[in-house]
């Protein structure tokens, strides 16, 4: 017997779409989900469902993209949709029982897959093609045990027992005039939430609060309606699902590298609560083309009205550019976890020293300013950018290390100190070489003694007992032995003195103290060796021009882990270094909001040159503070926003237009079919696009307003607030004091002559069921008056 799916084909082959066919390889790819002749297709693509086609056989054809591989499945046309359905409509229709399929994978990315199965009802008129039509949907609610809504024939409620406990009683269907379980949505809820995870909507909505802003506000907005009138309208079931059936989702998520487990090596992963994703949203593939911008140029900047998501795009962006590198969906959470992500705004005072380095007080307990005049000191301190270059560059060293056959190298991480070590005493070379054979660094104070959990008091009377009466104290071994035990820890660099400005060797602390019982210097701390010079290595510049001492182990806070880089001496080669970062290497981005508002050629400074593409880690300049060489790394990635109705693009700096690629954000109207298309009887789509062409055609096109402003929409009240406090506000601002200007884009209705706002009902009439708040709106994009 015939199965039905439906296949989602990627916008960017349009040939695939004309010519009906599937190019995923032999017969028997994950990609074609278990397709056979004679099997029927809902074609989706951008979305919507555009037509249905059957399944004629697995054949051979010219794959432009892959010629070595010619597999396809080709297709023919039973019906092509005069009007594309959006997938939101296209699930609510009666034809299909509700499954994972459909209310996830059909709207989400789903890498390595492209069909899916779909559970038809008898009401899918199978082989009678002629009468398939989307026009019929099924109805939605989310109700109160004690409420009635007015549903239809088909129709699926959710059921909450009250507003007190808020717990999901049941999910049921609307047939032949009476309520009966709803088999298959009932069983996806209970198989996606155990019996102890079944938590109310009040659960959820607490476990959101901090976590997951979208679901937050669509649980607030559910638990409103059903406190208001006893029952909640569902436009997307997708959101329902995303947003109340799917529990509280739990995603293993890994920490940053420096947590690792038992055995030394394996980082530890965590269960991250949050309402985030099984698998990537299918908006995740608007967003690749952007993500092909950033790898095109490292530096890029988002542009448009108010409201067109610049901000929340870059999240998006991330994602996908994250996934053309390691190839599987990461969440941006997650990027945040890792702490490869920082989020400045800029503004009229932000400065280069808060953004590259400065100098700042140095505000210790003990260094106070007395009345007597005592100095207070000061200390050059990274700004944003530069700790972010320090992050990225511990992270090529890592992949690059790593990519050489380095072990040790994962242990690296943006937290990892740099220290002088010095092993054995002048002249005298029997110390050094037992470490560099045993790969350890090693000191010989107490060597009798197994120093394993001692802490520093303990070492200090262990050294203060072995003294003779009147010697010197012992703090600097006790200082020495501590920091080797207790202070270092994995990931941290190591610099084995050689003499006042040079070092020998760089190495990576790989593991904890041990105790060599008849070495030499028996106080160990295992190291994989990450360069060993042949000449020594001077770094008295880098280390601020201050000479290396003869003191065991201290650190150097002066080296950064750029100077490292520089020092192991990793490649500029852009070939080799791509070849590492598609095999390790993790990006890291500055996302910088209204970068059109700060003063740009005082933030960035030296900085303008340095942001280029092809003089990453190949050109540097001294920084004026510091007086240190400075350069980004490949790996480091800035995304700005601007908003344009705020500052033209024109008045951008010129130097800064050079080095960033622009892309513009325009409101997209599209999202309103992905998520509410509309709201009582005002379609959103419609009544923002005739807002946007009235000011386009009153001021410009670069103060349009962005769906933003309606994208958490879910119902009246929600509509009414937004409208009065977010949108009409913003169109009296572009039209300050011009009440016929206001009027000419927003209508009579909603200001007085005066100017000032007038208020209307959400409530409608008894005589009547379109409140007067909805006419207006009405009115504004059909155009009929009242």
């Amino acid at each position: 017997m015939s199965k039905v799916y439906f296949g989602k084909f990627d916008s960017k082959r349009p040939h695939q779409i004309q010519e009906k066919y599937y190019a995923a390889g032999a017969k028997g790819s994950s990609w074609y989900g278990g397709i056979e002749p004679g099997d029927y297709v809902f074609v989706v693509t951008n979305a919507k469902v555009i037509a249905l086609w059957k399944v004629r056989e697995y054949g051979q054809k010219v794959n432009p993209i892959n010629p070595s591989d010619t597999g396809v499945v080709l297709f023919d046309e039973i019906k092509r949709l005069s009007n594309p359905v959006p997938v939101v409509q296209f699930i609510k229709s009666p034809y299909f029982n509700l499954d994972l399929n459909l209310l996830n994978k059909i709207n989400k990315a789903t890498p390595g897959h492209g069909f899916f199965p779909i559970e038809t009802t008898s009401a899918f008129p199978m082989e009678n093609w002629d009468q398939l039509s989307f026009t019929s949907v099924r109805r939605y609610y989310v109700t109160l045990s004690s409420q009635l809504p007015p549903v239809a024939e088909n129709d699926i409620m959710v059921v909450i027992d009250n507003l007190v406990t808020s717990r999901i009683v049941g999910i049921l269907e609307w047939k032949n005039g009476q309520s009966q379980p709803y088999a298959s949505l009932q069983k996806l809820y209970e198989d996606k939430n155990s019996v102890n995870e079944r938590y109310t909507l009040l659960q959820l909505l607490e476990f959101a609060e901090e976590e997951a802003p979208i679901k937050r506000n669509y649980l607030k907005s559910v638990l409103n309606e059903l406190e208001k009138q006893g029952y909640f309208v569902v436009d997307n079931p997708i959101r329902l699902y995303d947003n109340v059936l799917v529990g509280r989702r739990k995603t293993p998520i890994s920490k940053p590298n420096m947590e690792v487990g038992t055995d030394g090596k394996t980082p530890i992963t965590h269960a991250l609560e949050s309402s985030d994703i099984e698998d990537a949203p299918e908006l995740f593939e608007q967003y690749r083309a952007y993500a092909e911008l950033l790898d095109f140029n490292p530096n890029l900047i988002l542009y448009g009205p108010p409201g067109t998501g610049k901000t929340f795009a870059t999240k998006n962006i991330i994602e996908a550019f994250e996934y053309t590198f390691r190839k599987r969906y990461i969440p941006f959470v997650q990027v945040e976890r890792e702490e490869r992500v920082r989020f400045i705004t800029f503004h009229q005072s932000y400065s280069y020293e808060e953004f590259i380095e400065g100098i700042r007080p140095q505000l210790e307990e003990d260094m106070k300013q007395d009345e007597a005049g005592g100095e207070i000191r000061y200390r050059v301190e990274p700004g944003v950018l530069k700790k972010m270059v320090e992050d990225a560059s511990a992270q090529i060293i890592k992949a690059e290390s790593e990519s050489s056959g380095i072990s040790g190298a994962e242990f690296i991480h943006s937290g990892s100190r740099v220290w002088k070590v010095s092993l054995g005493r002048r002249n005298s070379d029997h110390i050094y070489n037992q470490c560099k054979a045993g790969k350890q660094i090693a000191v010989d104070f107490l060597d009798h003694i197994d120093l394993t959990d001692k802490s520093y008091d303990e070492i200090y009377s262990l050294l203060e007992n072995e003294r003779d009466d009147g010697a010197q104290k012992p703090t600097m071994d006790a200082n020495t032995l501590d920091t080797l035990i207790n202070q270092m820890e994995r990931g941290d660099i190591v610099f084995v003195y050689d003499g006042p400005r040079t070092i020998r060797d760089i190495g990576v602390i790989t593991g904890d103290y041990a105790y060599r019982k008849g070495h030499v210097a028996p106080h160990v701390r295992p190291v994989a060796w990450l360069k060993e010079f042949t000449d020594p290595a001077d770094i008295y510049d880098m280390n601020g021009g201050v000479s290396l001492t003869l003191k065991t182990i201290y650190e150097l806070p002066r080296i950064q882990m750029s100077d490292v880089q520089k020092l192991i001496g990793i490649s500029n080669d852009i070939n080799k270094t791509v070849k590492t970062q598609q095999h390790q290497q993790k990006p890291y981005y500055l996302i910088i909001d209204e970068i059109n508002r700060g003063n740009i050629s005082k933030i960035f400074g030296e900085l303008i040159t340095l942001i280029e593409k092809d003089k990453r880690q190949t050109v540097s300049t001294i920084l004026p503070y510091s007086k240190k060489p400075f350069s980004l790394p490949r790996n480091l990635y800035i995304i700005g926003t601007m908003n344009t109705s705020d500052r033209s693009i024109a008045m951008l700096d010129t130097a800064l237009r050079r080095r960033f690629v622009f892309a513009e954000m325009e409101p997209d109207y599209a999202v309103f079919e992905q998520n509410t298309a509309k709201v009582g009887s005002v379609e959103l789509a419609s009544l923002l696009r005739s807002l946007n062409e009235k000011i386009s055609e009153k001021l410009d096109r670069d103060h349009r307003i962005g769906h933003a402003y309606l994208m958490d929409v879910l119902t009246i009240d929600d509509l009414f607030k937004s409208w009065y406090y977010k949108i009409l506000p913003l169109i009296a601002e572009y039209f300050y004091n011009d009440v016929a200007a206001i009027q000419s884009v927003v209508g009579t209705k909603f200001f007085e002559k005066s100017g000032s706002m007038r208020f209307l009902s959400t409530q409608p009439s008894d005589k009547d069921t379109v409140s007067d708040f909805e006419k207006a709106l009405l009115t504004l994009y059909k155009g009929i008056e009242d």
